[in-house]
């Protein structure tokens, strides 16, 4: 008898395993049928759009253009001023700085490493540096305020405060808790 019912199982057993991955398969067609036609459909209204309000080509950017002067002023020793204020922001520090300060955490090497490799060589994305050789900040609000003392000597401070480096000398009121511009600017933009 447990002979019998050992041959009875084993095919009824087969016939759920079939149905089952018949099941999946088919819930996995409907799935991409799904995915595909919401494709399709963005697709088809992306294409209008580029018929009807195509991205425009510019000759000029102006934002990129100061963006390029901004990378050239920050690779220069320019004399600014910082100030650093509090989370509540009361003025906690300042002093006359060279530059617009360094995020704590930027690095000279890239911070990121390649984590997978396909079988077809493709590769994990990574970043890469920015056009001034150093990979920026994306986690910190800590920052390496150089300031420059009287004898014109970078002392660097490490703050953790918000920083404001001002394009030239300022006036710092620790009672009424403001900053005032006291003079012509130092760093500008050529237009």
């Amino acid at each position: 008898m447990f002979n019998k019912m050992k041959s009875n199982i084993i095919p009824t057993v087969l016939i759920i395993l079939i149905a089952f991955c018949g099941l999946v398969t088919l819930s996995g067609c409907l799935k991409d049928s799904a995915e595909t036609k919401i494709a399709k459909s963005v697709s088809a209204q992306q294409a209008q759009y580029e018929k009807a309000q195509p991205v425009p080509a510019y000759n000029f950017s102006i934002e990129r253009d100061l963006l390029r002067k901004l990378y050239d002023i920050r690779n220069q020793k320019v004399a600014t001023h910082s100030v650093w204020r509090s989370d509540y922001g009361m003025i906690e520090g300042d002093c006359p700085s060279m530059g617009y300060g360094l995020p704590y955490d930027t690095s000279l090497t890239n911070p990121l490493k390649i984590a997978w490799r396909s079988s077809q060589g493709g590769a994990g994305v990574v970043e890469q540096a920015e056009p001034n050789g150093i990979y920026a900040s994306k986690n910190t609000n800590a920052t390496w305020v150089m300031c420059v003392n009287a004898a014109g000597v970078i002392e660097p401070h490490y703050t953790e405060s918000k920083v404001t480096a001002y394009p030239g000398p300022v006036k710092v009121n620790y009672t009424t808790n403001r900053v005032t511009r006291h003079g012509e600017a130092t760093v500008t933009i050529v237009k």
